[in-house]
């Protein structure tokens, strides 16, 4: 249905998102077009879980509130309800299914007469439920800064921040004893194995990048839970790895210091991105609409490889073709080209 709401002045503006780093940034720039038009406004990003990870990503945002809200913690269920009642603009996440009812009926509870936006998926309460339905294109034909924009024109919200960026807080040393410009950051790990390429085949892509980048060291990142992993890949490299070792912040300051950054299509490529770093990302066919060009503009320093020919549809195992099947000696030519010193 078409939304009869004229914004006015806007009081609480909420959005529901996945508990991702990408799908957080991209709530950061709907609210940051929010925020420039009612800069007296509360702002919230709702997540299941992960909440101190979100925190950390947008520390230099501190108008922008990261509430976490799971069954786990019903007193803070209705904290919040309480809090965001009566939300003047509330728009709900979209995803690659169908977005769970109850999350749906928290979002119409929350949100004022008119203030409710949502995308299409397979559910026939949508019509009854939201104020204003965006289409989401089956094919990923649309990027997701262009599905945000969206939500704010449902809601006229004038778009005046159109491009991604990301500030950080400048706390501790974040390069450590690297200098400038003379490392490359390498992240080999997304949520799964499902979204990544085979151990084998990062050892493959730095013998490559090692003969095309020479003098560059190769700092290897990921979680906890991957650094036994990110040290059977970098070992015989001229490598650091400091997965498990810095905090969210530090990484962002050492990316943000690099030569460039190479990854899988994960948090730390959308923030390499957002942070307007040489950035060469590989990714599955599935992250197509997170990458087209207008996502992050022509003049973005990114280039990406997909064998997207190799998977159609994609086939959901361990290392799929389209991302496993990448030539890694071109992913390290097109780093080697045009990554440059800082």
């Amino acid at each position: 249905m078409n939304n009869p709401h004229m914004p006015g002045t806007i009081k609480k503006a909420l959005t529901f998102r996945a508990s991702s780093m990408g799908d957080c940034l991209m709530a950061k720039h709907f609210l940051e077009n929010v925020h420039a038009s009612h800069p007296t406004a509360r702002c919230g990003i709702v997540v299941a879980n992960r909440g101190a990870m979100i925190r950390d990503l947008l520390a230099a945002y501190p108008w922008i509130e990261v509430i976490e809200v799971n069954r786990r913690s019903p007193l803070t269920l209705l904290r919040f309800m309480r809090e965001y009642w009566g939300s003047d603009v509330v728009v709900t996440l979209y995803t690659g299914g169908t977005l769970n009812l109850s999350t749906k009926i928290v979002a119409r509870m929350l949100a004022r007469r008119g203030a409710l936006i949502g995308y299409t998926d397979k559910s026939f309460f949508n019509n009854f439920l939201y104020d204003a339905v965006i289409p989401l294109p089956d094919d990923r034909s649309r990027s997701s800064r262009l599905l945000e924009l969206d939500a704010l024109k449902a809601r006229g919200i004038p778009y005046t921040q159109s491009e991604l960026t990301l500030d950080v807080p400048a706390r501790g040393s974040g390069a450590r004893a690297l200098k400038a410009g003379a490392y490359v950051v390498v992240h080999f790990f997304a949520g799964g194995k499902g979204r990544s390429i085979s151990p084998a085949k990062a050892r493959e892509l730095l013998s490559y990048a090692e003969k095309k980048l020479p003098g560059v060291r190769f700092v290897v990142t990921g979680g906890v839970g991957d650094r036994a992993a990110a040290e059977s890949i970098a070992r015989g490299f001229p490598a650091t790895v400091v997965a498990g070792e810095i905090s969210l912040q530090e990484l962002m300051l050492m990316m943000a210091a690099s030569r460039g950054v190479i990854s899988v299509d994960t948090g730390v490529a959308h923030i390499a991105a957002h942070l307007r770093v040489p950035l060469v990302v590989m990714r599955t066919c599935l992250g197509r609409g997170w990458w087209l060009p207008e996502q992050y503009g022509q003049s973005a320093c990114i280039r990406q490889f997909s064998r997207e020919e190799r998977c159609a549809p994609h086939r959901y195992k361990d290392y799929p073709e389209c991302i496993e099947t990448i030539a890694m000696e071109e992913v390290a030519q097109s780093a080697a080209s045009f990554f440059t010193p800082v």
